[in-house]
């Protein structure tokens, strides 16, 4: 049996609904992006949303997206990005989080494969990072199920995309990621969000892709630019394969 599943990132919303982020009405496409997965895809299993859920990181910025997400609320689970609260998302979202102070990941076994989501969020900084107690239990996570095949999604992407200015605020670090990759077969994809743009590539066998915000759009140059296309999301059915597709709003 196919597992849908349905990734939402960087919406960069505000406590202010009608707030705006390089000319984008954030609340109003992350809203037209909601609808078009409710019309669309509205039989997902889980929804991810992979990180800067905030512009502001205020408190009441995730109510307001809990309020939005409504009764999905069940099949969700999110990662937090280099803009977002962690402490004011574990506030919001107390049902989705651990309440020690962990980082905030989350572990799917469902059917033939595993979903696991990392938390890369560096205080203060742009650029994201995996500390070693992550990635120690990272390991213990794919060491539990050796054999189901597994996806991950974090926030920064943990290889260039050939962006300059993007790639210089990626994952610091990324090679400690990649080490547990290449020795962990049943990686079989990795998806991330962070750079505002639709992007594939590859780790070894593993697929590695990035998904549009719901939001602004950067550009595939080497200096900071934005780019005319939609909103959007990206959409996984895991079986056998992994099938996957970017959806954009309707120009």
């Amino acid at each position: 049996m196919s597992i849908r599943i349905v990734q939402v990132t960087d919406p960069h919303l505000y406590r202010d609904p009608d707030g705006v982020l390089a000319g984008v009405s954030t609340w109003k496409t992350f809203r037209a992006v909601l609808g078009r997965i409710e019309r669309q895809h509205g039989d997902f299993d889980h929804l991810i949303l992979t990180g800067d859920l905030a512009q502001d990181g205020e408190l009441e910025t995730y109510l307001m997206l809990r309020e939005a997400l409504g009764d999905w609320i069940e099949r969700c689970r999110i990662i937090p990005g280099n803009h977002d609260d962690p402490a004011n998302l574990r506030k919001a979202f107390p049902d989705l989080f651990p309440q020690n102070g962990a980082p905030l990941t989350f572990a799917l076994s469902t059917g033939d494969w595993k979903i696991i989501g990392l938390d890369s969020h560096l205080p203060g900084e742009t650029k994201g990072r995996l500390d070693a107690d992550q990635l120690q239990w990272l390991r213990d996570q794919l060491r539990m199920d050796p054999s189901i095949r597994t996806l991950l999604f974090v926030h920064h992407p943990p290889i260039a995309i050939r962006v300059d200015w993007l790639d210089k605020i990626g994952l610091d670090g990324a090679a400690d990621l990649v080490d547990v990759i290449e020795a962990s077969p049943q990686i079989k994809v990795i998806c991330a969000g962070h750079v505002h743009q639709e992007f594939a590539g590859r780790i070894g066998t593993v697929a590695v892709y990035t998904t549009p915000s719901t939001c602004v759009q950067f550009g595939a140059r080497t200096e900071k630019s934005f780019d005319t296309r939609a909103a959007g999301y990206r959409t996984f059915r895991l079986d056998d394969g992994c099938h996957t597709e970017v959806h954009r709003l309707d120009e």
